[in-house]
């Protein structure tokens, strides 16, 4: 006999179960159909996508120092230009309300960067929504101090940009309660092994062995067209030439880079193949960038295989590296921008305005096409955030949150790092400052009228739910072999198996996944009765 409970939850999972068919139906179970920098509107209601995992917006104050390619330049110019985030007239209205700081003083759009300027400035940070894919945990030992874990994608591994608890080491500690160190990085679209080390001089001597290139890594990639059957070898050299897209090239300048290719199977339907890839060097992008050079780019990879931005070849054998004629050297651009008025008007052309000034190296008119194109996309797909309709200060909220922050903790100008009330100096994080309580009202004065659809806290216009599958890219680190852990690795990804489903989330057939997390709470458990 079934309980009204019960009855409530085997429709709520059929409800769930109908929504995800639904999704399919939608789309995004039909893998390797190209998709761009930006995002896609979701099928379900904002905020209640099951795939998606979202996490409450909330203050948070920002400092950085002025970087060498700044000095000289104008507030405003720089970022216009340097943060892609907001719209321009958003962020001359917010230096105008005195939103930012330097050096402690309030600095208007024309305050003239120097060396040594120190930038704060408090924002309501809304981090994007992550795949809802767990951190799948495969092994822990807590007397030599690791843990390995399986990466999702779509999930960066420190806080970076936009993300800060949608990051590997911020979840590992809300969601598991370990607190880890990393020792080696994967993309954030990149899934797969990761090696943490569950204290900071464990974390030294692992890395160590990462940067001296004595751990033999494997990878899994579905790419698209037919692979060769035969085994492949990619040694072409690679340079990052646009910091902005993190856009990686081969050209002669670059490090020296080596991959090894072979093929694990062919989908005829998808016509896509799965691809066993051996780096022998740890380069930026290096896989996708040795895959695109071959013709055989990641299948969804919005970075390296989109036809709108590398043409119908997709980058095949790499970019012409013969120099634009209107381009200039880094010097010659860094020396043009020393005391760059500040823009008033949407003329700026934010899609090449610096891409000399960020290149370490002159680029062709390909190149500089592509950059502009991938930049411009990625506006375009984040018109949600274009700053027009709504007019408000945010002075306020920047001092009330200084004065309120600043009695929570300690600034230890010697390390430039946060000490955390109740902590000694061994704890030194450099995490930012606790903030007031997340649930307080907005310091913010709120418009005469806010739209439908804006943050009720800053009163910025809240974006579309994205597409789960364009948050992550069909590449895997799927086995470490190192010289003091050993060999560790994960499951085969669904996308890589045979007879693949189209749906990505989970893992091959075959794989036996073990409850290690239940195992270590255990093997504590006994340890401590045995102490007492």
């Amino acid at each position: 006999m079934s309980s009204p409970k019960l009855d409530t939850l085997i429709n709520r999972l059929a409800d769930l179960k109908n929504l995800d068919d639904l999704d399919r139906s939608s789309g995004t179970s039909t893998p390797g159909a190209e998709v761009g920098v930006g995002l896609t509107k979701s099928s379900y209601p904002k905020g209640m996508n099951p795939k998606l995992r979202y996490i409450k917006p909330y203050w948070w104050p920002y400092r950085t120092f002025v970087k060498q390619r700044w000095l000289g330049r104008q507030l405003l110019e720089v970022i216009t230009t340097e943060f892609r985030d907001r719209s321009m007239e958003y962020y001359k209205h917010a230096l105008d309300s005195g939103v930012t700081r330097v050096n402690g003083v309030i600095a208007k759009p024309d305050f003239v960067l120097r060396n040594g300027d120190r930038i704060d400035n408090t924002v309501h940070r809304h981090e994007p929504p992550i795949t809802n894919d767990p951190i799948l945990v495969l092994h822990i030992d807590r007397k030599k101090e690791f843990i390995v874990i399986s990466k999702p994608g779509s999930v960066p591994v420190h806080a970076t940009g936009r993300y800060f608890r949608h990051s590997i080491l911020e979840m590992m500690i809300l969601d598991y309660g370990i607190k880890c160190f990393s020792v080696n990085r994967l993309d954030r679209l990149t899934s797969g092994l990761m090696i943490l080390a569950l204290s900071g001089k464990k974390a030294g001597l692992i890395s160590k062995e990462f940067a001296e290139g004595s751990v033999k890594k494997e990878y899994v990639a579905r790419v698209k067209g037919r692979f060769p059957e035969e085994e492949v070898t990619v040694d072409q050299p690679l340079l990052t030439v646009d910091r902005q897209m993190g856009l990686v090239i081969i050209t002669p300048e670059g490090k020296d880079a080596v991959t090894i290719f072979k093929r694990m199977s062919y989908d005829a339907e998808r016509d896509q193949s799965v691809v066993r890839c051996r780096p022998q060097t740890g380069r930026t992008h290096q896989i996708r960038v040795h895959l695109q050079y071959l013709g055989h780019p990641i299948a969804n990879d919005p970075l390296y295989s989109t036809s709108d931005i590398w043409g119908p070849h997709l980058g095949r054998g790499g970019v012409d590296l013969t120099p634009s004629s209107v381009g200039t050297s880094r010097a010659e651009a860094l020396q043009a921008r020393v005391g760059t008025s500040t823009p008033q008007s949407k003329s700026v052309d934010r899609e090449h305005d610096d891409i000399d000034l960020t290149s370490p190296i002159l680029l062709s008119e390909q190149a500089r096409g592509i950059i502009g194109r991938l930049r411009k996309q990625k506006d375009e797909a984040e018109d949600w955030i274009k700053w027009k309709e709504v007019i408000f200060s945010v002075k306020q909220a920047r001092d009330d949150l200084e004065i309120e922050t600043e009695s929570k903790i300690e600034l230890d100008d010697s390390t430039s790092k946060y000490i955390p009330p109740n902590r000694g100096p061994s704890e030194i994080y450099t995490a930012k400052p606790p903030l007031p309580d997340p649930h307080a009202p907005s310091p913010l004065k709120a418009p005469a009228y806010l739209p439908p659809g804006f943050c009720p806290e800053c009163f910025v216009p809240l974006p579309d739910d994205p597409d789960p599958e364009t948050l992550f890219i069909y590449l895997h680190a799927l086995r470490y072999t190192t010289p003091s852990l050993g060999t560790w690795e994960t499951p085969l990804p669904r996308w890589a198996g045979d007879d693949w489903d189209g749906d990505w989330r989970g893992w091959s057939k075959d794989a036996e996944i073990k409850d290690v997390l239940k195992e270590d709470r255990e093997m504590q458990l006994k340890e401590k009765e045995g102490q007492a």
